[in-house]
């Protein structure tokens, strides 16, 4: 994504169609595919992305909020959109807050597996919504608001990379002995990547998108990476960072909120396993030369435990 942020004054412009006017707008740092805004209109919170790419569009990201939330998924409500915005030139969302603050920033104590069992029953009827193809929901087309991706197979959007990824990792001080049986251990398991059709994924769902306000759960924020996948990829990708930002493992609450919403498959820790070590191997060989020592003692550490449970 580009550096360069948005004119304010331009930002300024927008907020006042948007929203006739607003106390403060601050950037916020947090943004990984688009830029961001915090407002603050009186005693009312709103957030605002910018999409850095010429001709991308917001639409398909707006229908999921639409779909979810009335599925009753606690995820921010869309309060404004513009695949153009007349100053900016850019696609624009502006979208309610979720009260509160991420889980791992509070001491919650006892209250922590409630508010992860209801985590977990969003991010179920999350997972329910079809996607028309697997890989990262299109943003091409302006004011299309179909989910769809260009992958034919869970298969191949999920092994796709795994030889490069494995070689980069060869090649560094993140390398491990059992390269091949790892690879082997992936092979072995393959046959449940099996999904005949793609499911809606959070794409980046770990406890920092778990918000929680006095206790209570309130939402889940930011469906920034939303793509078609298996039915099991963002509780992979939840496993892989269990534990990175808490001293406690949250996945198993995780699962009981998300058996609210309907049974979970035969072989599902097998197959929850297999997401994850995928997620990790691509995550150590894309970031390994960034990683603080913590977080590459924790991605090595679960890349070994998933080993472990696919090659048993």
């Amino acid at each position: 994504m580009s550096r360069i942020r948005p004119d304010i004054r331009e930002v300024r412009a927008l907020i006042a169609r948007a929203l006739c006017g607003a106390s403060e707008i601050n950037p916020v740092d947090e943004g990984v595919s688009t830029h961001v805004y915090r407002i603050k209109r009186s005693e009312e919170i709103f957030y605002l992305r910018v999409l850095p790419e010429e001709g991308a569009t917001f639409a398909p990201e707006v229908e999921a909020h639409a779909l979810l939330r009335r599925a009753g998924v606690r995820v921010p409500e869309v309060v404004y959109w513009d695949d153009l915005d007349p100053g900016l030139s850019r696609a624009v969302m502006l979208t309610t807050e979720i009260e509160g603050r991420a889980i791992g920033k509070d001491d919650l104590g006892a209250a922590l597996p409630t508010i992860v069992h209801a985590a977990g029953r969003d991010l179920a009827l999350i997972n329910q919504v079809p996607v028309d193809g697997f890989g990262w929901i299109r943003r091409d087309a302006p004011g299309d608001t179909r989910l769809r991706g260009d992958i034919a197979s869970e298969t191949e959007l999920m092994l796709a990379d795994l030889e490069p990824c494995i070689r980069v990792l060869q090649g560094t001080d993140l390398q491990w002995s059992g390269a091949d049986q790892i690879r082997e251990a992936i092979h072995r398991n393959a046959q449940l990547l099996d999904a005949p059709h793609a499911h809606l994924s959070h794409g980046d769902f770990d406890a920092t998108h778990i918000f929680s306000h006095e206790g209570r759960y309130t939402g889940i924020i930011d469906l920034g990476e939303i793509r078609g996948t298996g039915p099991h990829y963002d509780l992979g990708h939840f496993r892989f960072h269990d534990g990175e930002t808490l001293p406690t493992t949250l996945l198993p609450y995780l699962l009981e909120g998300y058996r609210d919403a309907g049974p979970l498959p035969h072989e599902v820790d097998r197959r929850i396993a297999l997401d994850s070590l995928l997620i990790g191997v691509r995550f150590l060989a894309r970031m390994h030369r960034r990683l603080a020592r913590p977080t590459r003692v924790h991605a090595l550490a679960a890349i070994e435990r998933d080993f472990q449970t696919l090659w048993a």
